[in-house]
């Protein structure tokens, strides 16, 4: 363990929660100050820690805080700046422009620090406007006239800033002729004055205390180092991932191979402007027949995600993509562009890898709804593995922290998932909520029905009465959530005419829906994805939540493939799809109750998490501890001894 400022730090950190920032409006929270030195002791002993913090306890200040003592007390010659990684843009921007700012602040006020914490995101070149490619789109623009007034007018927007995602409504088509290339030519007549080099220098100049970034952007950095490429990120001493939970899907999403049927008709439709009219048509015939073998291989299930098998229709396919990728690059790849031999280079090899068995990767067919999309997919199996050497194998001190890392009480899941194996020092601090859920919360399940198996029809039906007769005894002031979007729409189609409430459906993409929802004082949402974590409902807005099934994860091939490490199907059952949904549920939960003043109904109408039903114990042991309730009637009485008299007008 490192001594040096030990002692200092945590006597600094209490100083600093007791005194220093209740005297700028917060309030003391002991598990906040709990987190903060647990933290501390990660960063000292150069451990892993993962820390399950609960709704309201202030993780964010903790681990700031942990951060900026231990740096404060490492000899100036030591200085590197700690690396945060999130899973959301809203997190980045209020760490950006709220956390750091009113930290530094208070800090300075009180002596601490002379300056402010300099904090910086980072993000890929796509994410960035290249001033000279800026301009040539410009000129282009403005030589379509009128027509094209608005994207001049956007364009002109992006001029103002350097970030891409600060300009609202420009279209994809423009972000990417606009955006900073992979490779800069220092030939370029905007070299020494280009804004993005500028951003790149800054960011890496020796007053940066923290960089932040996403998970992928993360990730990314590690595969560069790993493959002695240069790194995206300056050589960081700490890392923070909060949101950590979403870590490993976005681990799985980068480690995913694709080779899509719409990629290759972009890649065709390119080679035609690059005027190689040939090899576009050549591509865009084996793409045909890759589509229609992708489509013969995967039965009809109904399922975006299939199991993918070698058959002759696919290997003739895949050996014919092959063929004419490499006869394309040998006739013309002294006329082809760079980026097209790169990306045809890369459809010959994956093309190969998917035409030849490999046990090492799990391979499957993904096929959009509308099934305009074929994508063939490539996972490795052993994702876990790949974490460990990417991040744990470097041995920095890392501070995992959600919300929902635990699953019930047990790490054990999340450990595994995060390649946390043996060899790598992990502690774990699970803090509660200082939420009053006893007093503010109650949980209903209605009675099991006893109807035995019954139609789809008739389910959606027994949901739709339910949700209404919950929802008058609330006054409206609702948040459904589903895990699926086709029963959501036979639910709200039940349901319409028959609330005396404004009520709304948030189809996939409908932030307008959820938006108008929080404007309306008693209205009704039903929602889906998105809404089930990372969206904010404070005050009565949301008085009563409705999770009308558990939210256990869908199957695919993935998941199949982690059954095969498991005797049985209870085992991996209890090991792998309980705890994931056991997380999604508190995730769920989590939107019910956002402030001390809030007071919620949480109703689950799954009947597998009713009284004396089969997941029943799971739920409970998830969910903060509250009184629970089979009656409708007591819902309506907590709902009038909670709310204040403006409810109910």
């Amino acid at each position: 363990m490192e001594s040096l400022g030990y002692d200092a730090a945590h006597q600094q950190a209490e100083y600093i929660f007791r005194t220093v920032l209740p005297a700028c409006g917060m309030t003391v929270r002991e598990g906040q100050i709990q987190l903060c030195h647990a933290m501390l002791d990660s960063l000292y002993n150069k451990e892993v820690t993962l820390c399950d913090a609960g709704v309201g306890l202030g993780k964010t200040y903790a681990y700031l805080i942990a951060c900026l003592l231990w740096q404060w007390q490492r000899p100036r010659e030591q200085w590197q700046p700690v690396v945060i990684s999130t899973a959301s843009v809203t997190l980045q921007d209020a760490l950006l422009q709220q956390y750091i700012p009113f930290l530094s602040n208070a800090l300075i006020q009180y002596g601490y620090i002379d300056e402010p914490a300099h904090a910086v995101l980072r993000k890929g070149k796509e994410r960035f406007v290249c001033d000279a490619r800026l301009e040539e789109r410009r000129k282009q623009i403005a030589q379509r006239g009128e027509a094209f007034a608005r994207r001049a007018a956007l364009l002109r927007a992006a001029d103002r800033y350097l970030d891409l995602d600060r300009v609202a409504g420009l279209s994809r088509y423009d972000r990417q002729h606009i955006c900073v290339p992979n490779r800069c030519d220092r030939q370029c007549g905007a070299w020494e004055s280009c804004r993005y080099r500028q951003y790149v220098r800054a960011s890496n100049g020796p007053t940066i205390t923290i960089q932040i970034c996403n998970h992928n952007y993360l990730l990314a950095d590690a595969v560069h180092r790993q493959k002695g490429w240069n790194p995206l990120l300056r050589d960081y001493q700490a890392l923070i991932i909060d949101e950590a939970h979403c870590l490993p899907d976005a681990a799985q999403q980068m480690a995913t191979r694709r080779l899509s049927v719409q990629k290759l008709t972009q890649l065709a439709e390119q080679l035609a402007r690059a005027h190689h009219p040939y090899a576009a048509q050549q591509v865009q015939t084996q793409t045909r027949a890759l589509a229609a073998a992708c489509i013969l291989n995967a039965p009809a299930e109904g399922k975006p995600r299939r199991a993918f098998a070698i058959t002759d229709a696919s290997a003739t396919a895949l050996a014919g993509m092959q063929k004419v990728v490499t006869q394309i690059l040998e006739r013309e790849h002294t006329r082809l562009p760079h980026h097209l031999q790169n990306q045809l280079a890369e459809t010959k090899e994956l093309a190969g890898r998917f035409a030849r068995p490999d046990d090492s990767m799990i391979r499957y067919i993904e096929i959009a709804e509308n099934g305009e999309s074929v994508s063939l997919c490539a996972v490795p199996r052993d994702l876990p593995s790949q974490l460990y050497d990417l991040l744990w194998k470097r041995e920095k001190p890392a501070i995992l922290t959600s919300g929902t890392l635990a699953a019930g009480r047990d790490f054990d899941y999340t450990a595994r998932r995060m390649g946390l194996r043996d060899g790598v020092p992990v502690n774990t601090l699970q803090v509660p909520s200082p939420f009053d859920y006893p007093r503010n919360a109650m949980l209903y399940f209605p009675l099991r029905p006893d109807v035995g198996n019954c139609s789809k029809e008739a389910q959606n039906e027994r949901v739709a009465g339910q949700i209404e007769s919950l929802v008058r005894s609330a006054c409206g002031h609702t948040l459904v959530l589903f895990t699926s979007y086709d029963q959501m729409g036979h639910v709200y189609e039940q349901l319409e005419g028959r609330l005396p409430y404004p009520m709304f459906k948030a189809a996939r993409g409908g932030q307008r829906f959820v938006e108008q929802f929080k404007q309306c004082p008693n209205a009704v949402l039903l929602a889906g994805g998105p809404c089930w974590e990372g969206v904010d409902f404070p005050g009565d807005v949301v008085s009563l939540l409705v999770i009308v099934r558990l939210p256990f994860p869908v199957p695919d091939p993935v998941r199949e493939a982690r059954r095969e490490r498991y005797p049985d199907l209870h085992s991996y059952i209890q090991a792998e799809i309980v705890p994931e949904m056991q997380q999604k549920l508190r995730q769920g939960f989590g939107r019910a109750i956002r402030t001390e003043q809030d007071s919620c109904v949480v109703a689950i109408l799954d009947e597998r998490a009713g009284i004396g039903g089969k997941y029943h114990d799971a739920a409970l042991a998830a969910l903060p501890t509250c009184p629970t309730t089979e009656k409708v009637e007591d819902v309506q009485q907590f709902i009038r001894e909670q709310k204040h008299t403006d409810y109910f007008l």
